[in-house]
């Protein structure tokens, strides 16, 4: 960044010094003093550098993300900090779990917010958010009348095309107090509650809603409501019947798709819904522009008599007649399992090419897999929904991640992921559980995202968990360097499969130079934790205390490490040269896959190189372990005092007086 701060000042004093002999005299002086016979330098036109163009930095600055646009890019300068306000992400968020203070915040935050999510059920709240969002409403349109804002959803001021005037007021003013508009919103709510915000929601282009229970829902009301909708997701956890207000045919809705605006809708997501054939088409017919669309789990309401959508057929007649074609595509019945010709039919007809898949865990076999094979490989982002049926499952999605290299985000909660899968040496898996076939290796190493629920059919002793889980956090580690996004649940989550100790290789993650977010765990649970098994984290455990801390746990482990070398040499089988063919690299980095060694000699990195790993998981800002889904990750050091508030090992000073005399103690090499 010093070198573009530089760049700014040097072109900054270029403008306001004036080149020497650029007066009347020494023109004059000049033209008298040269010679005939000498040409005539021609002036040189000036060359712009590209960081001076705003319409290249605006195109640049599109392909930066969030988090770099708010805590490096309008820190560079003036002129990049005003152009990039309307890019800033700046979300209010509320919960079942929060408190009245916590609502205060939200109702100061809320004018200046962009993004908002809000969880929670309960009638004293949601009477505070209907008066909220309807003064938010009016702001906005005041403000619009006064030529703040462009149209409803633009922060025009923030534009290129900004009026001086308006551009110069607003810089005279704080930026924190500058009211914003409110482009995301995310909610769990009751349907009735829901329709009573729709009138102050019309400035969204991103909405969410996910409904607990039974609900009828006018789609068409939504959609006028919120007619700059761009992504709109909505979902049930139990029935959501989505219609058309007034006579249910199909020609009313027909003529009401006519006299309504076309929309800029370019994602549809329908999950746990009954959707009539009315609302289908009347969908398609406002949304010329979509391109994604996902009826998941459709289901079938008895009560409505209303002809509903129930078969492919019903979405595959409905997409040439308004001349649609789609990039993503999935559609799925509750209850009715598909043949694998048939979703491989899907795909070849409508989104040949697709990179975004999302498909049923419970589709998701070694059948499909090979069927998927025949497709041009460019799948970027995939994801499996609808609840797993068997932890065998897990074989089909292991074998096609070992043959994807193009794969960036993968989603699969709905699927389970054996521990044993990773276990490519065999050194925590029973005879009786061993893979049936050579072990392999994920192929998607440039992987971003990775969310996965695993599971283990060995053994639960503590022991035989510590050394699964360093097969889980190494494997993940070497095999996917580039994660920024996390997260890992447990098959059961009341008998967790993974480890967090020191001993257990939780600290493997800190290889992970770009992860920035980072769950373990979706439910509230109180585990036991010693001081070094999580100080690595966050900053203070690079100090002189946490490197006393965790010279103390590991100075324990000579006995453990002595027999572990003993038992490795007489049971480590060779890996296959064929095996090794793709990434010899790779597999020599994967030699002491499983074993304490491998912690131990994470933990010396660490020591030996304290300025690389001075600042804890510098790239981490969101954690979150064993808290509830409901509940947002937080910033690593709150995460690390809430653990330490509710762990007595933690809180116990006694424990770090122990060990206080230890610094000055060597541990012996091994």
């Amino acid at each position: 960044m010093s070198s573009i701060l530089g760049f700014f000042n040097a072109h900054r004093k270029s403008k306001t010094s004036s080149p020497q002999g650029t007066g009347a005299g020494s023109i004059t002086t000049a033209a008298t003093s040269t010679s005939p016979s000498q040409p005539q330098q021609r002036h040189q036109p000036k060359i712009h550098a590209a960081l001076e163009i705003p319409e290249i930095l605006h195109r640049a600055f599109d392909f930066v993300d969030e988090y770099t646009l708010h805590h490096t890019v309008i820190l560079v300068c003036h002129q990049w900090f005003w152009m990039n306000q309307h890019r800033i992400v700046r979300k209010v968020n509320f919960f079942d779990s929060s408190k009245t203070k916590r609502l205060e915040k939200v109702v100061s935050r809320l004018p200046r917010a962009t993004h908002m999510v809000w969880y929670t059920v309960s009638e004293n709240w949601h009477s505070k958010l209907v008066q909220m969002l309807a003064e938010n409403n009016s702001r906005q349109l005041q403000e619009q009348e006064q030529g703040l804002h462009g149209p409803l959803g633009q922060d025009a001021y923030f534009q290129p095309t900004t009026p001086t005037t308006h551009h110069g007021i607003l810089k005279r003013r704080n930026p924190l107090q500058i009211s914003r508009i409110l482009r995301d919103l995310e909610i769990r709510t009751l349907g009735s509650f829901f329709l009573e915000l729709l009138p102050s929601l019309g400035s969204l282009t991103s909405l969410r809603v996910r409904i607990p229970e039974y609900e009828k829902l006018c789609l068409d009301e939504v959609l006028s409501a919120c007619p700059r909708l761009v992504f709109l997701s909505l979902k049930s956890e139990d029935n959501l019947v989505l219609q058309v207000s007034g006579t249910p045919f199909e020609e009313a809705a027909a003529e009401a798709a006519k006299s309504s605006p076309r929309l800029p809708l370019r994602t549809f997501i329908a999950e746990n819904a009954t959707i009539t054939q009315p609302c289908l088409n009347y969908l398609l017919s406002v949304s010329p522009h979509l391109k994604n669309i996902q009826l998941r789990n459709l289901r079938h309401d008895r009560s409505i008599l209303t002809p509903q959508v129930q078969q492919w057929s019903c979405l595959m007649a409905q997409l040439p007649a308004h001349s649609i074609s789609l990039s993503s595509v999935h559609f799925s019945v509750r209850g009715q399992s598909m043949a694998e010709e048939e979703i491989y039919e899907k795909l070849m007809m409508v989104a040949p090419r697709s990179q975004e898949w999302v498909l049923r865990s419970i589709d998701f076999t070694p059948a499909l897999t090979h069927c998927l094979r025949q497709l041009p490989n460019v799948v970027t982002h995939l994801e499996l929904t609808a609840p797993f049926t068997s932890f065998r499952l897990g074989d089909g999605l292991h074998q096609y991640l070992c043959s994807s290299p193009h794969l960036l985000h993968l989603k699969a909660l709905h699927a389970v992921t054996l521990i044993e899968r990773m276990d490519i040496h065999g050194r925590w898996s029973s005879p009786a559980n061993a893979v049936d076939y050579p072990p392999r290796i994920w192929a998607c190493r440039n992987l971003r995202t990775l969310h996965i629920r695993c599971h283990s059919v060995n053994s639960e002793a503590i022991e035989e968990r510590k050394g699964r889980s360093r097969v889980l956090f190494g494997y993940i580690s070497r095999v996917l360097p580039r994660l920024e996004d996390l997260m890992i649940l447990d098959f059961k989550p009341l008998r967790p499969d993974i480890a967090l100790e020191l001993q257990s290789g939780f600290c493997l993650l800190a290889r992970l130079s770009q992860l920035a977010y980072l769950r373990i765990g979706e439910m509230d649970r109180k585990m036991v934790f010693k001081a070094a098994d999580l100080r690595w984290i966050v900053r203070s455990g690079h100090i002189n205390g946490g490197k006393i801390e965790r010279n103390h746990v590991y100075r324990t482990w000579d006995d453990l490490l002595a027999e572990e070398a003993r038992t490795t040499a007489a049971e480590t089988k060779p890996v296959r040269r064929n095996d090794m063919t793709n990434d010899v690299e790779l597999w020599k980095s994967l030699e002491n896959l499983g074993l304490l060694l491998d912690v131990k000699k994470m933990v010396e990195e660490m020591e030996a190189k304290s300025g690389a790993y001075k600042g804890g998981m510098r790239t981490l800002r969101d954690l979150a372990i064993y808290r509830s889904m409901l509940s947002r990750p937080t910033h690593p050091e709150k995460e690390y005092l809430r653990l330490a508030n509710d762990n007595f090992e933690l809180k116990q000073e006694s424990w770090r007086d122990q060990v206080a005399g230890l610094s000055s103690i060597t541990v012996p090499p091994i």
